[in-house]
């Protein structure tokens, strides 16, 4: 009996310390390719970046991928001098440094297959290797482009509906049933809601420079979007238009993301070097017509949002497409 007892109690203390060191996962998180948003147990939380896709990898920024494993800032260890993160979690610490494939795990080293990147002074850690070492489960769902991470043997989180990076060109369309979402008034022409205060700041702040800008177009349905290309083909011939104008459902006008803005050169010089502060691309930059298949508009501009516009300008990607290849995959 008294053996008996001993055997049981030293189950229990076994239980209580494994538990007490290494507790259970809780949060079930969220991260998309392209988004600065990610969710952790259905609340959405912002990001000041992005999630990318590297080697195959989904790369996230460190202090938001340690808030979705239940790591706090007091528990989040920057060392700028050796470029090293720490991340401590209850008994269990992660030993990652900038550019290396160890991960060490309370002094075990682990050989990882790609390692913490830093870009524009930020560091990003591969997801799937910092949750699974604190003890969570990761998934990835093709169709959202996005990693699920969750408690082992639990329900998964839902993945987002849509991916995070609407890409429209001449490889890409439109669905036939594909609707554009709120529209605002802005000057005149219909824009998707979400430009609606980036245009008035980027306004305001070429005004200040004496800059003036105006708005030539925004919002077009597929049917006005016909008469625009048909009209380039009376004009100019079908091959040169089809590098002018697009064809319904491959232009991005449809959208509400896309607008021209009219001004002189000093005022495209100025958006062309300032846009992406306020969200903006120049979409069909000059000499990068063979990968976008468009002839240089220097008045042609989308809206991607500020995340993505500065990701692009830190790592000097001129195009969409350099950008969706790049960093978030097929």
């Amino acid at each position: 009996m008294k053996k008996l007892f001993t055997l049981l109690l030293t189950i229990i203390l076994i239980m209580v310390f494994y538990t007490k060191a290494y507790p259970a996962p809780e949060n079930r998180a969220v991260f998309q390719l392209g988004s600065d948003k990610y969710s952790v147990n259905s609340q959405e939380q912002v990001m000041d970046t992005i999630s990318f896709l590297h080697n195959n990898r989904v790369f996230v920024p460190v202090r938001y991928l340690a808030y979705a494993c239940g790591i706090g800032d007091q528990d989040i260890l920057w060392d700028p001098g050796t470029q090293t993160i720490t991340l401590k979690l209850n008994n269990k610490r992660l030993l990652l440094q900038a550019g290396s494939s160890q991960l060490v795990i309370n002094r075990r080293p682990v050989d990882m297959d790609t390692a913490p990147l830093m870009m524009a002074d930020r560091v990003f850690l591969p997801a799937r290797w910092i949750a699974e070492a604190c003890n969570y489960q990761v998934e990835w769902d093709q169709n959202s482009k996005a990693v699920l991470i969750y408690p082992p043997g639990e329900i998964k989180p839902l993945p987002p509906e849509q991916p995070a990076v609407l890409l429209v060109n001449k490889n890409n369309v439109l669905p036939d049933d594909y609707q554009p979402g709120a529209l605002d008034d802005f000057n005149g022409q219909l824009v998707a809601s979400a430009l609606k205060d980036p245009l008035r700041t980027i306004f305001t702040a070429a005004g200040a420079q004496g800059i003036k800008l105006g708005l030539n177009s925004g919002y077009r349905d597929a049917k006005s979007q016909k008469i625009i290309f048909n009209e380039r083909v009376s004009q100019l011939g079908l091959k040169q238009a089809r590098s002018l104008a697009a064809l319904p459902g491959y232009s991005e006008h449809q959208t509400g993301l896309a607008v021209d803005l009219e001004g002189d050169s000093r005022a495209y010089a100025w958006l062309k070097a300032n846009c992406w502060s306020y969200g903006f691309i120049l979409r069909y930059p000059q000499g990068a017509e063979q990968i976008t298949g468009y002839a240089y508009e220097p008045w042609h501009f989308r809206y991607v949002g500020r995340p993505i516009a500065s990701f692009m300008q830190a790592n000097d990607l001129q195009t969409l497409e350099e950008f969706m290849d790049t960093y978030i995959g097929d």
